[in-house]
Formats: C-alpha cells, structure tokens, sequence
C-alpha cells in the first residue's frame, strides 16, 4: 500500500508516495542531499537545477560503474563455478 512521505532534499520538501520502507526513502534522500551539497560545495551562483543535473550525472556514473562491476564478478564467478565443475567430474571419474 502506498504511503506518502515527506522528504527534504537541498533545502526541498517533498511529498512522495512509495511503496517503500520509510527508513529506506529516507536514507535515500540523505545520500542525494549530501551529494548535492558536495557537488554545490565552493559553487557560488550555480542554479539549483544544475546542482541537480550535475548530481544525477555524478549518481548515475556511480551506478553504471557498479553495474560493470556486478557484470565482471558474475563473469567472475560463473569462470570458477565451470573450473569447480570441471575439477569435480575429474574426481569423480
């Protein structure tokens, strides 16, 4: 059941409806907040919606960055599931 949350980011409140845990929601608000103070940070006269945009950028290179790392370590994993296989049809022969 959707639940509406109040959340202040930068400054901003907002009422979002999710489905989420409140903690979560919250949690997720602190981290997009501090980035936008990180990346606002010495920046005198930026606009806000820039501070925005550039902290979308900074979080969206986080997660492709994490997605292909994900991708190597299931490649990873999978390349040693195949020698584990491989070594125990050997013993078992």
């Amino acid at each position: 059941m959707k639940k509406e949350i109040e959340l202040d980011i930068a400054g901003q409140r907002l009422k979002v409806r999710t489905d989420e845990d409140e903690a979560y929601m919250r949690g997720l608000a602190a981290y997009v907040d501090e980035q936008m103070r990180d990346i606002g940070r010495g920046q005198r006269g930026i606009a806000s919606m820039n501070i925005a945009v550039l902290t979308a950028l900074r979080i969206a290179d986080e997660y492709h960055k994490l997605q292909r790392l994900q991708a190597d370590v299931d490649s990873a994993l999978a390349r040693l599931a195949e020698q584990v296989e491989a070594t125990l049809d050997k013993s078992s022969r």
